[in-house]
């Protein structure tokens, strides 16, 4: 028996107006469809901004509701809602229906049932001014849909969401810089965090800017928009925005990508909030910012000096900062009450260091931070005036990126830092190096009005200039920090702190922390000093210890956070999990073993650094992309984790998406074009 089937004139009509839509010869199946669209969808695509495309391609479902408009995450029934509400969730979604083949999975027999799917991707955009042009012609492209038979719609319909992603992607690729454009897949995969991350969220807008810089800013350029430090658990509130990570991020997500302006708005909009001369850790739109981290300061210097590196120019550095406490002790002041160069806020931050820094956080107690004990709400940092290294913190707080603080009565460790990390950081101390080290040449150039710091000492006056800052830490680095690969050459190390010694040909995490062992655990942070201020290192001591790290820490995707053989090592990361395992309980264990992603991208590149003249060395290192590409590729969220358990294994208490993870990893590949280019 045979039996021949047509379509109605109507759906006919239709199904002609979607094939020629895209692009399909007759006999060509629609998953062969290049889409073609009309002068009025591509020019509404061509006005989007990367802001505007952050509204629709990606939002998640809290800022979705954030917005006030009474939308949230589509939901699939029988599988549930959406990664995103923009049209990559839809993508991601059926991008897993396409390499199956599976027009069985729920969301094609939502679209089979009835055109919701598509209605709710083209309303959304009605509420934004920038995105309703595009929602009306969205509209008008998927009309068809609803009356081809049911049968065709989940085909057709796969095929318009991939043209129209693939269009809106090659939109907000077009906006960013040749390094990008011209990459590859990958880069174009990482690079696009930068729009995942970076939107405007009501519940978090960025700190105002000096009157002079928001009148010059193009009128498409919505200065609210704010950077989320992670997907889902950081996108709203005084949660989404974290200075530490913005700006360890910032280099990889907005420079390397050609973002520059966003870059700037950013930095200023920290710069604003400056307070007891620290740049806030919690950002809470700079009035509720919270001043309890020591790293924050120096990863924003950083982050300057890389701007200006990627800019070609110094202007920043005269650009104006409208102050939002004009002392310490002084209330938000308004927008354009006391503006001060960029230059001066930097030099306030260097000069308060010296002279150091003691205050107790505002509004201290459990309606602060229910799990800070009572002393961890003090918080302090300096410079040893011997040897130039920054320091602070104590036993009770903890006040760089290892910052967990345990929350188990169960186990008693409820407001115990599980890695204070208090003395000299490592890292730390390799960022002031760098910080130093630039503004000392800038100033012997006429274009850092600033010679050094001061303060006063037994009633003594001391004077640092920036020179000798820097020269204090270059002769005091080695010595301090290397642990010798034997123990005969470990002349300064006897009796205790010999018995502390654990690993060797090493570099110490800190030097002065209250417990004394902490300072010989093998962590993966010095790699970060070694790739902003390699010049500190002994190349052959160096070497030694990257071997070490890639040998004992280095896992799939990330670093171990603790040496595997430390005893406090536990590379299970579960938060929900609450036992009397003062270790593990409450996620205690946070840094004390998981594998964090964004490490590696620095790993990466002080083996670009310290091992250049070595190709075969350089290779096996960007083989380990490998893993990175396979995992962004699986992902629903087109993400990197903040961190896997041990061996890779997956955690489901990771972030999915996570800022400075696709950010270290395009700081390693904009690092590794430029060297091999060289070597060519």
């Amino acid at each position: 028996v045979v039996l021949k089937t047509s379509l109605t004139e109507e759906a006919s009509m239709a199904s002609s107006k979607l094939r020629k839509c895209l692009g399909l010869s007759p006999g060509m199946s629609p998953a062969c469809g290049s889409a073609d669209f009309g002068e009025d969808l591509n020019e509404a695509v061509d006005r989007l901004n990367l802001t505007a495309l952050n509204k629709v391609l990606y939002s998640i479902d809290s800022e979705e509701r954030d917005d006030g408009h009474g939308v949230s995450a589509y939901n699939v029934p029988k599988h549930g809602p959406l990664p995103y509400c923009g049209i990559q969730g839809t993508m991601s979604l059926l991008d897993v229906v396409h390499s199956r083949n599976d027009l069985g999975h729920p969301v094609c027999n939502n679209v089979r049932e009835g055109p919701w799917l598509a209605g709710y991707l083209t309303s959304r955009l009605q509420h934004h001014s920038q995105t309703q042009q595009l929602g009306k012609e969205l509209s008008l492209v998927f009309e068809p849909l609803t009356v081809l038979p049911r049968y065709l719609q989940p085909t057709y319909f796969e095929r318009l969401i991939f043209c129209v992603s693939q269009r809106l992607t090659k939109r907000a690729i077009e906006l960013m810089s040749p390094f990008i454009q011209y990459g590859s897949s990958f880069l174009h995969k990482l690079a696009l965090c930068s729009v995942q991350l970076y939107g405007v969220v009501n519940s978090a807008h960025m700190p105002p800017l000096a009157p002079q810089v928001s009148e010059a800013l193009p009128d498409d350029f919505d200065e609210r928009a704010s950077f989320a430090a992670g997907l889902p658990h950081f996108a709203t509130g005084f949660m989404r925005c974290w200075g530490r990570d913005t700006f360890i991020a910032l280099r990889g997500l907005f420079l390397v990508t050609g973002r520059l302006q966003e870059a700037r708005m950013i930095i200023l909009g920290f710069a604003g909030c400056v307070r007891h001369g620290l740049v806030p850790n919690l950002l809470a739109g700079g009035v509720g910012a919270r001043f309890n981290c020591r790293d924050a300061p120096w990863w924003w210097l950083q982050s300057i000096q890389d701007y200006c590196m990627f800019a070609g120019s110094t202007d920043i550095l005269n650009d104006p900062v409208s102050r939002l406490f004009i002392t310490d002790e002084s209330p938000p002041a308004e927008k354009g009450e006391h503006v001060q160069p960029l230059h001066q806020v930097m030099q306030e931050v260097l000069q308060r260091h010296f002279e150091g820094i003691s205050f107790r956080e505002r509004n201290a107690g459990s309606g602060l931070d229910r799990d800070m004990s009572h002393d961890g709400f003090n918080v302090s940092a300096g410079v040893d005036h011997t040897t130039g290294f920054p320091f602070g913190g104590s036993k009770h707080n903890c006040g760089t990126w290892m910052d967990k603080v345990g929350e188990s009565d169960k186990a008693g460790n409820r407001g115990v830092p599980a890695t204070p990390r208090d003395g000299s950081a490592v890292e730390i101390v390799g960022l002031c190096k760098s910080a130093v080290r630039w503004v000392s040449r800038l100033q012997k150039q006429d274009v850092f009005p600033h010679s050094g710091v001061s303060c006063k000492k037994d009633g003594q006056d001391i004077h640092l200039t920036y020179t000798k800052w820097e020269e204090l830490i270059h002769e005091n680095f080695e010595h301090h920090f290397w642990v010798p690969e034997n123990a005969e050459d470990d002349v300064q190390r006897e009796g205790e702190d010999a018995k502390l010694i654990h690993r060797r040909g090493i570099y110490k995490d800190t030097v002065g922390a209250t417990h004394r062992f902490a300072d010989f655990q093998l962590r993966p942070n010095f790699p970060i000093a070694m790739v902003v201020a390699p010049e500190m290192f002994t190349a052959s001591n160096a070497q030694v210890a990257l071997s070490n790290v890639e040998r004992l820490l280095n896992g799939p995707l990330g670093l171990s956070t603790l040496d595997p053989d430390d005893w406090a090592y536990h590379g299970i990361y579960d938060n929900s999990l609450d036992s009397e395992d003062r270790g593990k309980a409450r996620g205690f264990n946070y840094h004390q073993g998981p594998e964090w992603l964004w490490v590696k991208g620095y790993f990466m590149r002080a083996m670009l650094h310290f091992h250049a003249g070595n190709q075969a060395d350089i290779q096996r290192v960007f083989g380990m992309l490998e893993n990175h590409h396979e995992a962004l590729e699986k992902s629903l969220w087109q993400g990197l984790p903040e961190l896997t358990n041990a061996q890779g294994a997956d955690c489901p208490f990771s972030c999915p998406v996570q800022a400075w993870t696709m950010s270290c990893l395009l700081d390693y590949l904009y690092d590794y074009h430029m060297l091999t280019h060289q070597l060519v």
